[in-house]
């Protein structure tokens, strides 16, 4: 928005340089974004925040600036008195309103518009705007048109209040309805546009047709011309989601919709309407024939109860009550006391529609004081009784899921928690698995996950496209499932794809296998308990690829391979391995510090066990089974060799265990080994039907 200084002046007396006035203002949160030297006069070139709406006119601005400096406003007179108006043309007092004028305002849309003030003015002359008028049109960017219309533009960029000028001989009936459009009603607006209107749309009619946008632009059927002689004068009220809403579907844009959008001053629409009959008396020669004001009267701001104890408490100040008093009549708030001790009860003007709460207030006193006067202060923040007494033993467990991952070789990831639909489509997952935010800011973001996965694909895809040759990832972040209410849950995944490890000697490719040990490992140095795995299919899983993983007879997780499909769909060249983990739960029965524990003083004795087992027979109660029938004795199992071939029948699989023996307080005999050994062998053959080879 750009201010002349010289149209600012008016309002306000200004003592500063322009540079010192724009630090000053920016300062207080108006931010100057440049100074522009237009024909010798500055104009300040303002960014006004979309809260401040009440700033987005010269007196918004100059009020600003009298509060910032300790001057006084200075407003234009109201009702003709005193009208100080440059130029050769008459400023006459407005008229009452004559009985029987042949006009008639109805508002049908009550919700779209509460309020409309249609002033008929006779006998104007259609010329153009006064030089000084045009000046300062100029100098805010407008363009000058003719006296009337300046007259109206001149006013909004005053008070900030849009008006419009209809041709009250073009307007059939002489009527004005404020309804919705009708399906696919045509009006061609003053840009030469012809646009279709929805049932949704806002619109001022006459009493055949539309004959203007409401809040955005006019239509050209009823434009002032050379041959206008009487004016309809338009002030309203009209409301900001539906002038939003209607100028996003038409891609229309005007200073008018930029004001409503942010909301008008409920109380300016009369004082506006008033200053604009008088501008256009005064300079195209009418006279006021008739004031409709139709719709509710403006009403007030409801009170903000101000605790003062806490507004110094929030900004670490030690403002007393005059003081504040003081500041926020400055800002035209009305100030009482309450019955509530150091509590003030504060009346916002209706133009700072900003002003709602409490907060609100005390940034404005944090304004007014100076952001660089507040002392640099240490918060101080109270722990509630409630919090959890584990809280920070919790906080220290996740941190060392984080580090036990990272010595493991992988790398953290931080991924959105807000998915697409196409993303849980792409990973399996239907979307009533998934809880849908009720307003979502885009359909890209419209789901919180219900798994790592989603966001960790997307991680290795990025970095295998850019040329990594693996990609070995973790993510410690919390996941939502569906239910009422939804409930979150802390998770741990892992992804790897690519190679493990490559080096001139070797090459090893990540693998299910390597995904087990990564998840063992991290298991076992974080949890009490063992962890083994059960056939499953997760969604996002190749078929006969998942499995679930157990520990303590519950599930804490699920790992496997990624759906070939998925990973092509990625664009992905390598198998893709995942695993994901349930937290909350497992850093409960987290591990104990370890003992340490001696060397074994007394030798092993270790034997082989070869076993031809059926294909469908888990490895799992294999190896279970082994320690169970081994017990105390059996200190050590593991699978050396796995082997498919001719010499195996088909559907089967050979297995070999290596099995250490030993006591810890003596050395074992070969007869007791062969008993262990056999009793083994035996319970493998009863419980799975093994071949001893």
């Amino acid at each position: 928005m750009r201010v002349p200084l010289e149209w600012l002046k008016e309002y306000v007396t200004i003592r500063l340089k322009p540079e010192a006035l724009a630090e000053r203002l920016t300062m207080a949160g108006l931010e100057v974004v440049g100074i522009i030297n237009l024909a010798g006069e500055p104009v300040l070139d303002m960014e006004i925040t979309p809260n401040r709406a009440d700033c987005l006119s010269m007196i918004g601005v100059a009020r600003e600036v009298a509060t910032i400096t300790g001057q006084r406003l200075k407003l234009p007179s109201a009702q003709g008195s005193g009208l100080r108006v440059r130029g050769k043309g008459r400023s006459p007092r407005a008229r009452s309103p004559e009985p029987g004028a042949p006009l008639t305002v109805r508002i049908e849309d009550r919700k779209g518009c509460s309020r409309y003030i249609g002033r008929l003015i006779e006998g104007v002359t259609l010329g153009p705007s006064p030089e000084w008028m045009q000046r300062r049109l100029i100098a805010c960017g407008a363009r000058p048109i003719n006296n009337i219309v300046d007259s109206t533009n001149y006013v909004l960029l005053e008070y900030g209040q849009p008006l419009h000028a209809f041709d009250y001989g073009r307007l059939a009936e002489g009527t004005i309805v404020v309804r919705r459009a009708r399906a696919q009603e045509p009006i061609t607006t003053l840009d030469g546009v012809r646009r279709a209107l929805t049932p949704e749309m806002l619109v001022i009619a006459d009493g055949r047709a539309a004959v203007a946008v409401a809040g955005i632009m006019g239509g050209i059927g009823s434009e002032v011309s050379p041959a206008t002689t009487a004016v309809l004068l338009e002030s309203a009220l009209f409301d900001p989601v539906t002038v939003r809403r209607t100028a996003r579907a038409l891609g229309l844009s005007s200073e008018s919709s930029y004001r409503f959008e942010r909301g008008v001053d409920p109380v300016g629409v009369e004082t506006a309407s008033v200053r604009a009959a008088e501008l256009i008396c005064a300079l195209a020669g009418g006279r006021v024939r008739s004031v409709h004001d139709v719709g509710a009267a403006p009403s007030g701001h409801a009170s903000i109860d101000l605790d003062i104890n806490r507004l110094n408490r929030w900004l670490g100040t030690r403002l007393s009550p005059v003081q504040i008093r003081t500041t926020l009549a400055r800002l035209a708030c009305r100030v009482a006391s309450s019955d509530r001790g150091a509590v003030l009860r504060v009346l916002p003007p209706s133009f700072r529609r900003d002003l709602t709460m409490e907060v609100d207030l005390f940034e404005e006193l944090a304004r007014m004081v100076g952001y660089d006067r507040i002392p640099s202060t240490v918060p101080v923040v109270p722990m509630r009784a409630e919090a959890r007494a584990d809280a920070g033993v919790m906080y220290e467990r996740v941190q060392s899921v984080r580090r036990v991952c990272a010595s493991l070789g992988l790398t953290e990831a931080i991924t959105w928690a807000l998915v697409s639909e196409h993303d849980l489509a792409q990973c399996g997952y239907r979307t009533d698995r998934a809880v849908h935010l009720a307003n979502p800011l885009s359909q890209d973001h419209a789901y919180l996950r219900p798994s790592l996965l989603l966001g960790l694909l997307q991680a290795v895809r990025r970095n295998v496209t850019q040329g990594a040759a693996s990609a070995r990832f973790f993510e410690v972040g919390r996941v939502t499932r569906p239910g009422a209410p939804p409930r979150e849950e802390l998770r741990v995944g892992i992804a790897l794809s690519g190679m493990w490890l490559r080096d001139w000697q070797a090459t090893q490719a990540c693998d299910f296998f390597r995904l087990k040990g990564v998840v063992e490992s991290l298991l076992s140095r974080l949890c009490a308990g063992a962890v083994h795995t059960e056939p499953a299919t997760p969604p996002w899983a190749e078929p006969g690829q998942g499995a679930v993983l157990m520990m303590n007879g519950r599930a804490i997780g699920e790992a496997g391979q990624v759906s070939r499909a998925m990973a092509a769909a990625l664009d992905l060249d390598h198998d893709l391995w995942f695993a994901e983990l349930e937290l909350d739960g497992l850093l409960v029965s987290q591990r104990a510090g370890g003992r340490i524990q001696p060397p074994p003083v007394f030798p092993p004795v270790k034997r082989d066990l070869s076993v031809l087992v059926r294909d469908e027979t888990p490895f799992a109660q294999l190896d279970r089974a082994i320690r169970e029938a081994g017990g105390t004795v059996a200190s050590r199992v593991e699978l050396v060799d796995r082997y498919t071939g001719t010499q195996v029948p088909a559907g089967k699989h050979s297995l070999t265990f290596s099995i250490e023996y030993r006591d810890p307080s003596r050395t074992l005999t070969a007869e007791e080994v062969d008993a262990v050994h056999r009793r083994i062998g035996e319970t493998l053959v009863s419980r799975f039907g093994v071949q001893i080879r």
